[in-house]
């Protein structure tokens, strides 16, 4: 007769757009991969790989697929997860000696790097248990958050953190472009 709601549609999750990178050329994977991890772990977040493929491709080189992932649960109700996928295509190892002279292995190729960020809102299971949780998290949607913050931690995580790591990336790969855009939009301690 009266049918059973399911608590766990209320979950709410918002999906940022996804930046890509290209670049042809030289660079150190390892220097890129420490440097990212570092971030991350400065800003609190838990990184770590989840994939990593390589295929002995043509006589160009190798093709190499990574896909690096880091989430941080910002407080009871938010939940951020940024994801990086990298594809090198005709990826050889290159021997290059430093100015210092000392020698380190480089990649030469191409790169496709995407960038994706995703924030979850009402991520743990106790928002979803019954009828009770349900109603706190409306009257909480409702009331609370919608006038402390709003739409604000869209954009932390959109400019603060996804736009700051293609930056961080662009700077480890030495392209054009060598300075943060967006430094001072949100504020001079962004």
């Amino acid at each position: 007769m009266f049918k059973k709601l399911d608590f766990s549609q209320f979950k709410q999750h918002q999906e940022m757009w996804t930046s890509h990178l290209r670049f042809k050329g030289i660079w150190n994977m390892q220097d890129l991969y420490e440097s990212i991890g570092d971030y991350f772990r400065g800003r609190k977040y838990k990184f770590h790989e989840k994939i990593y493929k390589h295929k002995q491709g043509s006589p160009f080189g190798a093709e190499r697929q990574y896909h690096w992932h880091a989430s941080l649960i910002l407080n009871d109700v938010y939940h951020f997860w940024i994801d990086m996928y990298i594809h090198t295509y005709d990826a050889q190892d290159v021997v290059v000696k430093t100015p210092q002279g000392n020698t380190a292995t480089y990649t030469k190729g191409r790169l496709w790097i995407e960038f994706n960020g995703d924030m979850n809102m009402y991520y743990d299971s106790r928002w979803h248990k019954n009828r009770t949780w349900a109603n706190v998290k409306i009257f909480l949607n409702n009331y609370v958050k919608r006038r402390k913050h709003g739409d604000d931690v869209w954009d932390v995580l959109a400019y603060r953190e996804l736009q700051r790591v293609n930056w961080l990336t662009r700077r480890r790969l030495k392209m054009e472009h060598d300075e943060y855009e967006q430094k001072h939009w949100m504020g001079v301690h962004a």
